[in-house]
C-alpha cells in the first residue's frame, strides 16, 4: 500500500455529496439490514442511510474510527474483514467501498477491490442491493463475479474532485438467487459489458 494509504490504513471516505445523491437510487419500502464491511468513521454509511428504518452494522479496523462509526449509532465490529465470517444473505444492503490496492505476500496478487468483492458479496441476501464504490479502472477485474451473482447492473460515475482523484465509479446491482444460472452466452455478454465500461465514459450518479 503506499505510505500515504498505509497511514490511513486505507481509509479513503466517500464524499457526504456523493453518498447523498447515491440515496437516491434507493427505494426503501420497509425496515432492512445494511452492512459496510469498510464502515470507516460511518459518516458515508450514516448519510447513505438518513431517514431511512435500516439496522446498521459496520467492520472497521481502526479503533478511533470504530468509536466514531459507534458513536452514529452503527453497530461496528473492529477487526479486518477478511477475518470475519458472516452468516450467507444476513444483510438486505451491501454498501462496499474497499481499499485501493494489491494484496501484500510473495504469492498473493489480486487487487484488493476484488477481494473484498469475493468475501463479502455472499453476505447479502437475494434480492438485496449492493452498492460498489471502485475506481474505474479495476471493474474489469470484478466483471465476472459481478456478472455471474447480480443482475440489474447499472455503473454510474462519482463526480467530486476526491472521487475523480481514482476515478471513481458506484456499481448498483441486485443479488441473484443463489441458484439462477445464467446461460453461458449470457453470462458473457455480462461480462463483456462491464469490461467495455473499464476505459469507456460513464454517466454521472443521479442527482
Amino acid at each position: 500500500m503506499r505510505p500515504h494509504g498505509q497511514t490511513k490504513l486505507g481509509f479513503f471516505p466517500l464524499p457526504v455529496s456523493e453518498a447523498e445523491r447515491l440515496k437516491n437510487c434507493l427505494a426503501v419500502s420497509s425496515e432492512f439490514s445494511a452492512l459496510d464491511p469498510c464502515v470507516g468513521d460511518g459518516v458515508a454509511f450514516t448519510h447513505l442511510l438518513h431517514s431511512v428504518t435500516a439496522h446498521r452494522y459496520g467492520i472497521e479496523i481502526d479503533a478511533d474510527r470504530v468509536e466514531q462509526a459507534r458513536a452514529l449509532g452503527i453497530e461496528t465490529l473492529q477487526a479486518n474483514t477478511m477475518d470475519v465470517r458472516c452468516s450467507p444473505e444476513a444483510a438486505s444492503l451491501l454498501y462496499l467501498n474497499p481499499p485501493y490496492d494489491w494484496e501484500s505476500g510473495e504469492n498473493n496478487n489480486q487487487r484488493l477491490e476484488l477481494v473484498f468483492l469475493e468475501h463479502t458479496y455472499r453476505w447479502l441476501k437475494a434480492g438485496g442491493v449492493l452498492l460498489f464504490v471502485v475506481p474505474q479502472l479495476r471493474l474489469a477485474k470484478c466483471a465476472r463475479l459481478l456478472s455471474e451473482h447480480f443482475t440489474d447492473l447499472r455503473v454510474f460515475r462519482l463526480t467530486e474532485p476526491a472521487c475523480l482523484q481514482y476515478k471513481q465509479i458506484v456499481v448498483l446491482a441486485t443479488r441473484r438467487k443463489r441458484h439462477a444460472r445464467l446461460s453461458d452466452a449470457a453470462l458473457l455478454d455480462g461480462v463483456r459489458y462491464l469490461e467495455a465500461l473499464n476505459s469507456e465514459a460513464v454517466v454521472p450518479a443521479p442527482l
